[in-house]
């Protein structure tokens, strides 16, 4: 049975209201009893529509957040399915092959479609590559080199070997998974971590329980930018000391 609006309910209780005061009230007090039943209806009308509008509102945005959360689920189910195919046909053509995305949201981008880029690392003489995902679910793979200047100009540089934007590399990379990882090593006690060259995250319980990896980045920039990159993590309020072989983070 469909439910009936309350203000509509109320027109009728205010009508009859007003039928039983025009029969059994005479005199003065007809008058005032009527403008007082008019007033009390009418504030009536307007809290009930206050509180429709409340609550129109407030489940609006609980179906928003949830939606929003199931749709970002999905894209990163997405992401994980391109990645694999992705692995798979650079390792197709080379078994030693392995990539990071260029971009900070590739969930997004493999949602969307279109023409991304990819660094591609134990792939002679290529550098990156370019990804393209149709709406159909098609996925092609087209291998680029990139020379820098210098080279053109008779300093020819390895495959591979181009210098990396540190920034860049810490916001897709590191800066949301050290932020996550400091606060659950955080909750259990610890307050250190080491970044390994090949991209492990790992926490040192001192000498005899040795280490234990909490976590896996893209390989870091060359040891030359380290400096840079501690700076950066400085930035979030961490500490960050370089070492022969690992930056030291605590906090």
């Amino acid at each position: 049975m469909k439910e009936r609006n309350p203000i509509w309910n109320s027109v009728g209780l205010l009508i009859g209201v007003v039928i039983a005061i025009l029969a059994i009230v005479r005199g003065r007090w007809q008058l005032p009893l009527l403008i007082l039943a008019i007033s009390v209806w009418a504030l009536w009308i307007v809290y009930s529509l206050v509180v429709l509008t409340w609550k129109g509102k407030a489940g609006f945005k609980r179906h928003g957040k949830k939606s929003a959360g199931i749709d970002r689920a999905m894209a990163e189910m997405v992401l994980r399915h391109v990645n694999y195919r992705i692995t798979d046909r650079l390792k197709a053509a080379c078994p030693d092959a392995r990539w990071e995305w260029m971009m900070r949201d590739p969930a997004l981008f493999v949602v969307q479609g279109g023409t991304g880029r990819i660094r591609v690392y134990g792939v002679p003489e290529y550098d990156y590559a370019d990804i393209t995902v149709d709406q159909g679910g098609k996925l092609s793979c087209s291998f680029i080199t990139m020379t820098p200047v210098e080279s053109l100009a008779g300093q020819p540089e390895p495959p591979n070997r181009q210098e990396q934007d540190p920034q860049a590399w810490y916001d897709a990379h590191a800066e949301i998974i050290l932020d996550q990882l400091t606060a659950d090593m955080e909750s259990r006690g610890n307050n250190s971590l080491l970044l390994k060259e090949d991209g492990s995250v790992v926490a040192c319980f001192g000498e005899d329980e040795g280490e234990t990896r909490q976590g896996i980045l893209s390989r870091l920039p060359p040891k030359a930018q380290w400096n840079a990159l501690a700076e950066l993590i400085e930035q979030d309020g961490l500490s960050a000391t370089v070492r022969d072989s690992c930056i030291a983070v605590t906090w």
